[in-house]
């Protein structure tokens, strides 16, 4: 047994050595040039005909490529791996693996045919089993209260410490909704022609000024909308006690389509907005008197939420494919947020500054979950990566939260595809769960002497 495990050991420094040269030799994401939208869809499709043809080395080609360009998309990571298990190319299978092991991805690679040649090696099995393992409910999360309503008609969530009541908007009627922790409904605004409002799809509480923030735009959504009515939108200002229309910041006519979704505000005053149709953030400063574009992103095209620091320091805008990009506001200097190998950016919903870290809601991947990323003293970079609740029984893609205290409340099916009437409000804590820490291989020779052992002692003790 001695010699046996003298192998195993032997075999996994020598795979721990394999993966970490492999990685030096990996093209290096920043160092590529920015691909259009476009260019990324005919490499997607090109990368499909690969598949399909099994010409392994044009699919190993485009998947890098689109790696490099997209790096947290776990439709790539599975492309490469198929593609280098096909060409027997396995110390970068297994580089890729160990990546997707290390960002907490769940993925049973054995269901790729091409991985049948490699299937039965200690190291595809050890990583390939954590992946699995992956996809375990884990973390803490509970199911708070149930709304009437379809999930697709929820707009955004926020928490109003006047009324203490949780504030909901609609999409099909425009409606403003006072939610209590009981389940009480009160409906506090709706859509008509004295306010103006149509689908409501962004709020934003601010106390100090006595300020409700409501974003608002006429889509297809809106039972009232109106082909005369399409690429209208705007900021609505009401008085947060009386529910009073204060002020409406209306988009400029610029022939381009819109859709405002989630608002952020400083301490200042300053109103931020993202346009999830055309990538782009809005900003009403405190002071000003119309809403204006503050930054275009077109190398993101699925933004989702945004939140900003109290002191206007730093702007974390999210994108369900590129991830968070970091914003100086006072030079409008931008770059996409940083951080170890731990961490992976796709699917990102809803996005929550606290404390110097951000609360994540990552629907569009697997496992679904709740993430805490903890920033440097600067804001600027993530330091570490904490799992809060992870694939619970009940998440059907978790979508907007709002913070309240030290705890996240979300709505736990927000992107259900089922035909689910009812609209599920959850609560996690913030604080839970450990930082990942890097993968250690010495936990493949552990869990290897741990079988050698168990076999050992099954042999001695038959059943």
């Amino acid at each position: 047994m001695s010699l046996r495990f003298e192998r195993i050991a032997a075999f996994a420094a020598l795979l721990l050595f394999a993966i970490a040269a492999q990685a030096q030799n990996q093209p290096s994401s920043a160092a590529q040039t920015p691909l259009t939208p476009q260019e990324i869809a005919a490499l997607e499709q090109d990368m499909v005909r690969a598949r399909s043809e099994e010409k392994w080395v044009e699919l190993y080609r485009d998947a890098l490529k689109l790696h490099q360009q997209r790096p947290y998309t776990p439709e790539y990571y599975v492309e490469i791996i198929r593609a280098s298990a096909a060409l027997d190319r396995r110390r970068t299978a297994y580089h890729f693996m160990l990546q997707m092991q290390q960002q907490g991805l769940s993925y049973d690679l054995t269901a790729i045919e091409e991985t049948a040649g490699m299937a039965d090696t200690e190291a595809f099995q050890y990583m390939n089993q954590l992946m699995v393992e992956a996809g375990q409910p884990a973390g803490e999360g509970q199911a708070l209260l149930d709304l009437p309503g379809s999930p697709a008609d929820i707009g955004d969530l926020a928490w109003d410490p006047t009324r203490e009541r949780f504030l909901v908007g609609t999409r099909f009627e425009g409606k403003l909704l006072a939610v209590s922790d009981g389940g009480q409904v009160e409906p506090l605004l709706q859509s008509d022609e004295e306010n103006g409002l149509w689908s409501i799809d962004g709020i934003a509480v601010d106390p100090e000024r006595n300020s409700l923030w409501i974003a608002s735009t006429a889509s297809p959504a809106f039972t009232g909308f109106t082909p005369a009515d399409a690429r209208r939108g705007g900021l609505f200002q009401f008085s947060l006690d009386s529910l009073e229309l204060v002020a409406r910041f209306n988009l400029d006519v610029d022939g381009l389509v819109h859709s405002l979704g989630s608002v952020a505000v400083t301490q200042a005053g300053d109103v931020y907005v993202v346009d999830r149709a055309t990538p782009m953030v809005f900003r009403k400063t405190a002071d000003g008197d119309r809403l204006e574009p503050f930054l275009a992103m077109p190398r993101l095209t699925a933004l989702t939420d945004i939140a900003v620091t109290p002191d206007n320091s730093r702007l974390f805008i999210a994108d369900a494919v590129m991830g968070i990009l970091l914003v100086d506001p006072s030079v409008g200097r931008s770059a996409l947020l940083r951080g170890p190998e731990s961490l992976n950016q796709f699917g990102i919903y809803g996005i929550e500054f606290i404390d110097g870290s951000l609360v994540v809601t990552q629907s569009g991947l697997s496992p679904q979950r709740i993430m805490r990323f903890e920033l440097d003293s600067g804001g600027a970079e993530v330091t570490s990566v904490a799992p809060i609740a992870i694939a619970l029984e009940g998440f059907d893609t978790p979508g907007v939260g709002t913070l309240r205290g030290e705890e996240l409340f979300y709505f736990a099916n927000h992107g259900s595809a089922s035909d689910d009437d009812r609209m599920r409000l959850w609560v996690s804590p913030i604080n839970s769960g450990a930082p990942i820490e890097p993968p250690d291989m010495r936990l493949f020779k552990d869990s290897m002497r741990e079988r050698l052992e168990a076999e050992q002692q099954s042999q001695q003790d038959p059943q």
